[in-house]
């Protein structure tokens, strides 16, 4: 009998596996991680887990039965600790060794470590896993606390915004000038920090963090220069690195921080593929020969094409990049590929509850930003698809229907 060995039981993972038995794969399929718990969305954890309000049937899914039902071998808690690429064998964690026919990497990021004394304490937290969101949960449970935030990016001000929301006071320390400057470019980060600030999160940027503050439990941080921000608990959220040394110990090429793949996920290692957060794909809606995108809807749709190519040698990903946000009661929306120094194009005015950003590099729409403005965003998707850019009068007025223009052609 074949075996398709996944390993990484994140979101890349589990929809390889769970597509293998969608489209016909007959073999084994073995899916190890090093999470003790059963497969789960990532995207709800700074966001609905922290804060208490998630339906957590909906957030650890598939049922835990279905794993039987569809014959996947699931091991939890089991990394691959070493693997042959000529012998095609892999060993685990757990002391066994599997033989594989196909070997899809899925071992996503781990979180970014700073060189700062204090991260050791208790009451110092991360975002990254579920039973880490469920700690944090715990904590704000037991009435308002303040939280001190490390990072302001994505995952930082989700936190905070929730936090917020559910009636808890939230400091985001960055140290970029501007929160969210690199990926959204500042015009537009301007405006989420501004959004950010009238729902009372404090963000202090341009700022360095020296140490965690206390003896026997956090009490706050230090930051460079002897200030003291105090809190109940802190929470580190300064980015992750991909995760590689599986890939690197198969002799897998790299590019741009990740592992070079071609459209069917395919590494320059025979039978072997990578996807999610390390994988470095092909795109056609961007300039670069590869690019890399550590967001949800990436991440599942490489687990698709990557066990597309394994079970029937068919599948090319190639989908508009796209990524969002929950930011307490307000939606970021982002689609296409942006630069920081892109142009930007305001539709109508920039105020909420809904408002749309187009970012133009030499005058052709190559992104998009947007909040809780769906109609847009429609609009959006389909001019990406008929391949049409607007002028930048037509971006600009309401009053313009996207969706007809696209039409058009």
């Amino acid at each position: 009998m074949t075996i398709a060995l996944i390993a990484g039981s994140g979101m890349a993972g589990r929809a390889a596996a769970l597509t293998l038995r969608r489209v016909g794969w007959t073999g084994e399929i073995v899916l190890v991680g090093d999470d003790p718990e059963y497969p789960y969305d990532r995207p709800p954890l700074s966001k609905s887990v922290v804060i208490g309000t998630a339906d957590m049937n909906k957030v650890i899914k598939p049922a835990p039965e279905v794993y039987e039902q569809e014959a996947i071998d699931l091991r939890r808690g089991v990394t691959v600790t070493g693997a042959d690429a000529t012998a095609k064998t892999a060993e685990l964690s757990d002391g066994s060794t599997v033989a594989w026919d196909a070997l899809v990497i899925a071992t996503g990021c781990a979180p970014r470590q700073l060189p700062i004394p204090g991260l050791e304490l208790p009451g110092v937290h991360r975002v990254t896993r579920l039973d880490e969101a469920l700690e944090i949960q715990a904590v704000l449970a037991t009435g308002p606390k303040h939280l001190a935030i490390i990072g302001g990016g994505f995952i930082g001000m989700e936190v905070a915004a929730a936090a917020v929301a559910a009636g808890h006071t939230a400091t985001v320390l960055e140290a970029a000038p501007e929160p969210m400057s690199r990926p959204l470019g500042l015009e537009v980060a301007e405006r989420v920090l501004q959004w950010a600030t009238d729902r009372g999160v404090v963000v202090r940027a341009g700022v360095g963090v020296e140490q965690v503050s206390g003896d026997d439990i956090a009490t706050g941080v230090r930051l460079v220069g002897g200030e003291e921000i105090d809190a109940d608990l802190v929470i580190v959220a300064v980015g992750q690195t991909p995760r590689l040394e599986l890939a690197q110990q198969l002799g897998c090429e790299e590019v741009v921080g990740g592992i070079k793949v071609d459209a069917g996920m395919r590494t320059s290692v025979a039978d072997v593929y990578a996807v999610g957060d390390i994988a470095a794909f092909p795109s056609t809606w961007a300039d670069e020969d590869r690019i890399r995108v550590e967001h949800a809807a990436v991440a599942i749709g490489h687990g698709q094409v990557a066990a597309e190519q394994i079970a029937t040698g068919e599948g090319r990903y190639d989908d508009l990049p796209s990524f969002w946000s929950d930011q307490g009661d307000i939606t970021l929306n982002v689609v296409g590929v942006a630069r920081p120094d892109d142009e930007i194009v305001w539709r109508g005015d920039q105020a909420l509850p809904a408002c749309t950003a187009f970012y133009l590099r030499e005058g052709t729409m190559r992104a998009a930003f947007s909040v809780s403005d769906m109609k847009t965003l429609r609009g959006v998707r389909k001019l990406f698809a008929a391949g049409v850019s607007p002028t930048r009068e037509q971006l600009a007025d309401p009053a313009v229907d996207l969706a007809a223009l696209a039409a058009a052609g």
